[in-house]
């Protein structure tokens, strides 16, 4: 990692507005520009830029940052990355001669990792020529994979032996720490020493989007299980963010406008095999957010194949709350007789395989074929149970003439009435908002959820480090009742306490995006409530508003408590305690004239 004095320079040399605007068309509006946002697909513009804090934030998708967490989200770069490549935008040499100890450390140690796989796949690669992938080669043709794909795709050999690939890398002088850290060995669970994680394997060596070998996929050649063995997370590898054969499709996907998902290893090949050279897959897990920012790098559209088994429509429609809130366009591909893409091109060739991706449906669609089985036909149970199903999808779409569409469908496919399925969606969309719902990606709620003065003083806080120091033993993070907005305030304390700058990327914690996307939403959001005035402006109006938002805090909710007095005075009142009246009455009338009572229902306000 770079210094922070470096991060700030490169940082303070950018212009934030100038980034984004080279990937987003923006249009003034008030104090920030504003545009459609990148990240998901929008109608409304709700992508703000704010230059005088240099941060930007989409209040539909609840996605926020700096210039660096732009790239690194548009670009699918890592921080470093983002800071070099901002760094070189503003004519700033970075101390590479003599980065930090740990950063040298670990850009040697990614040096060493990327020599050793590179030399593992050649390894395999040899293997598999040679008299002892013999039969690893006649699978393969079996396969029906041609000599040229072999090569292309770099496709190894593993002996069954338990330590060809360690003595090989071993005398070239890689240490055996380094070789497990690449995820080439294993350590043995009794006695010392390490054995090949893959043995008697046909290899698959894996790249990252630049075409580097950084992880490998092994098969076996029989019934044997596992059939499958992948890598492991490793520094090099991670297999939320890699999909196979990206770095090839990428740019055949760039030119037809969508990528082709299929599982596994020898699908993928086929595909390029017979002419789909935009497929790629995902490595033992579902489709992520990360698999997809790096798709939508190249285009905007993907078509899953589809798996006709139960396992596989669950599967599919795991993805629907990803792909709803993603900014592509899904299709779903069946192919004919339950085939997968490997078995379907042999049999049939790619023009087969192209009417069947032109046949596609809407994800949407499919999600209505899967749900709504039975038809008018069903029992009012399942109709209950299917249109609470179908409710909770449609809930989450992002735009609202495809939930009015999609509304009509369900109710025409069950045979209901379209009014009571749009009451019931009332409700769906409370539990299940969609992102123009949002304000901070389905986790937020929304602002009339939360404590008046709370959300009001952690919004001038971020809008104004001096507000927040202000307020420095006046009240403690314990003080908000609001679980989030209780995070946001005790990291704003505690970074005054330790004397740091509250810009944006300080405050922010990493691995908590809730509160990353509450802080970068305020510090955007202009100071708009619904009955605020043109008062407010003024400097003694808005530390008025302040005192009274302490004041109501500290009170803990004084609502609650008026209720408890005018509950004792019941009691009181059927005791015939007049004593004890008169005291709770005093005290109703007290807590009534205190000043976090002129805090309005909608936000505070100069008025009383």
């Amino acid at each position: 990692m770079y210094s922070e004095d470096v991060i700030r320079r490169v940082r303070d040399s950018v212009d934030i507005y100038d980034v984004v605007s080279g990937y987003v068309s923006l249009k003034k509006a008030g104090k920030n520009w504003l545009g459609l946002c990148p990240f998901h697909s929008e109608k409304t513009p709700s992508f703000n830029v704010n230059p005088a804090k240099q941060i930007f934030h989409c209040f539909g998708c609840g996605v926020g940052g700096d210039a660096f967490k732009f790239l690194e989200l548009q670009e699918g770069l890592n921080f470093p990355e983002a800071v070099k490549q901002l760094a070189s935008r503003a004519g700033i040499s970075l101390p590479e001669s003599r980065p930090w100890a740990d950063e040298k450390k670990s850009d040697d140690e990614r040096k060493a990792l990327l020599k050793i796989t590179a030399e593992a796949a050649d390894y395999f690669r040899r293997e598999l020529e040679g008299p002892a992938g013999s039969a690893a080669r006649t699978y393969l043709t079996k396969r029906g994979l041609t000599e040229n794909v072999i090569k292309d795709f770099s496709l190894g050999y593993a002996r069954p032996e338990w330590d060809g690939l360690l003595k090989h890398l071993r005398q070239k002088g890689h240490s055996p720490a380094l070789l497990e850290k690449a995820g080439l060995i294993v350590k043995r669970s009794e006695g010392e020493g390490h054995y090949d994680r893959f043995r008697g394997r046909i290899i698959f060596p894996i790249r990252d989007i630049s075409g580097s070998v950084i992880a490998f996929g092994g098969r076996v050649m029989d019934d044997s299980l596992p059939k499958y063995l992948n890598s492991p997370e490793t520094p090099l590898y991670s297999k939320s963010n890699v999909l196979y054969c990206l770095d090839q499709a990428k740019e055949p996907a760039r030119k037809q406008g969508y990528f082709i998902i299929v599982e596994g290893y020898l699908d993928t090949i086929a595909c390029h095999q017979y002419g789909a050279k935009n497929a790629v897959a995902t490595l033992g897990t579902a489709l992520t957010d990360g698999h997809l920012r790096l798709m939508r790098r190249f285009a905007q559209k993907l078509m899953l194949i589809f798996d006709p088994d139960p396992a596989g429509v669950k599967a599919t429609l795991r993805g629907f709350e990803l792909f709803a809130g993603s900014g592509m366009k899904v299709n779903v591909v069946s192919l004919p007789d339950g085939d997968d893409p490997d078995t379907f091109l042999k049999k049939n060739g790619y023009e087969a395989f192209a009417s069947c991706l032109k046949g596609s449906v809407k994800f949407m669609d499919f999600v209505v074929s899967q749900v709504v089985r039975g038809g008018a036909m069903t029992s009012i149970d399942e109709k209950v149970e299917q249109a609470g199903e179908m409710l909770g999808f449609i809930a989450k779409l992002p735009s609202g003439i495809e939930r009015d569409h999609y509304l009509k469908r369900t109710a025409e496919a069950l045979d209901v009435d379209e009014g009571l399925l749009r009451q019931e969606m009332t409700k769906q969309r409370t539990a299940h908002a969609g992102p123009r719902e949002r304000t901070a990606a389905g986790t937020m709620a929304h602002r009339d959820q939360r404590p008046r003065a709370e959300e009001m003083l952690i919004h001038l806080m971020l809008r104004d480090d001096k507000v927040a120091r202000s307020l420095v033993g006046q009240l403690t993070a314990e003080d908000f009742t609001d679980p989030l907005l209780r995070r946001v305030a005790k990291r704003i304390l505690d970074l005054i306490e330790h004397d740091a700058k509250l810009d944006i990327r300080a405050m922010q914690v990493e691995g908590d995006e809730e509160l990353n996307r509450l802080i970068s939403h305020y510090s955007v959001r202009e100071l708009e409530w619904e009955c605020e005035s043109e008062l407010l402006k003024k400097e003694e109006t808005k530390n008025q508003n302040i005192r009274d938002c302490v004041a109501l805090i500290k009170q803990h909710d004084p609502e609650k408590k008026i209720k408890a007095i005018e509950k004792a005075m019941k009691e009181a009142e059927e005791k015939g305690d007049l004593e004890e009246q008169r005291r709770l009455q005093m005290m109703q009338i007290e807590l009534s004239r205190r000043p976090g009572r002129r805090i309005p229902g909608r936000g505070p306000s100069s008025s009383s």
